[in-house]
């Protein structure tokens, strides 16, 4: 029988493009340009004379030629992957093992995970989480979210969001040495993370205050920590702006100098979030939609509490 079909790499596209009611997304899972994609679509339409699709600068509807189109084309596509796999064996389980920062993790990742994991009910996701950069050569994980400035030269670092820090402090160690100008700063203890950061010093620098040497610090390992410091009045503390907003509503800290001082700072001044792999190695179809997804549910607004300035 002769099949009169548009070309099937063009229907390939076309499904992906529906399940996703996206084209980056479809691109992504591909392994093509959104361009690409664009393209084969165009193909498509013109072989059927009939537009799939109305786009707008935000949108992508589905037209009703294309919902009963779609029906067919998965059809045909899960008949192709029965054959293949009949002939070549099971198919191979898809993974996705991660190391993540544990405040990235707690308050951002897993409360929203199963936004991503609904689309991939076969996938086996693990994950790790802890503060150290962990070896991605020698543990098998296919990146990590990491907290830090940058500036790998053996990973290949996709920046996600900014953490926006507030400098905080307890109405309790207020009442004792208040924070009327930025001069008085310079009496207190503080609270800072154990991991390499500048971000004291680059505060002191924009404020135009001299750093001192030898400044009572107490450094903590995880953000948790750093919070229960200054809750406890142990010193003035950066806590990350979602749990800052938190404990100021309800009393519990004070942000002397304003929440928003530290969006001051410049960009490649403040710490991020950062998505690494090692340098060189495939992003596999997998992890490119789950950075994809990232970017689009996660690291916006409505989740992080705040516009990030590095999407």
């Amino acid at each position: 029988m002769h099949y009169r079909l548009p070309p099937l790499n063009t229907l390939r596209v076309f499904e992906a493009i529906h399940r996703h009611g996206s084209i980056r997304r479809a691109a992504a899972e591909l392994c093509l340009t959104p361009q690409a994609i664009s393209q084969q679509l165009k193909i498509l339409e013109s072989s059927l004379g009939q537009q799939l699709f109305k786009r707008s600068i935000r949108s992508l509807a589905s037209t009703e030629a294309a919902d009963r189109l779609y029906g067919f084309v998965k059809s045909g596509l899960d008949q192709f992957a029965a054959g293949v796999i009949e002939v070549t064996g099971k198919p191979t389980k898809q993974s996705l093992y991660l190391h993540v920062s544990p405040y990235f993790a707690t308050h951002y990742l897993v409360r929203n995970l199963g936004n991503f994991t609904a689309n991939f009910p076969e996938l086996e996701f693990r994950m790790s989480v802890g503060v150290e950069m962990v070896d991605l050569d020698h543990q098998g994980i296919d990146a990590a979210i990491h907290w830090g400035y940058g500036g790998s030269t053996t990973l290949t670092e996709i920046p996600l969001i900014d953490d926006l820090k507030v400098l905080a402090a307890s109405p309790s160690l207020l009442a004792q040495k208040p924070i009327n100008t930025r001069e008085d700063l310079l009496q207190h203890n503080l609270v800072l993370p154990l991991a390499k950061n500048s971000l004291w010093p680059d505060l002191l620098e924009m404020l135009g205050l001299e750093v001192q040497e030898n400044r009572p610090v107490l450094r903590l390992h995880t953000h948790d920590a750093m919070l229960e410091a200054t809750l406890a009045g142990l010193g003035i503390g950066f806590v990350s702006y979602l749990d800052a907003v938190k404990h100021i509503e309800a009393g519990q800290l004070v942000a002397p100098l304003g929440l928003d001082l530290l969006r001051h700072l410049p960009l490649e001044k403040t710490p991020r979030f950062f998505l690494c792999v090692k340098e060189g190695r495939p992003i596999s179809p997998v992890l490119k939609l789950f950075i994809e997804w990232l970017r689009e549910y996660v690291c916006q607004p409505e989740v992080i509490g705040y516009e990030p300035r590095v999407l």
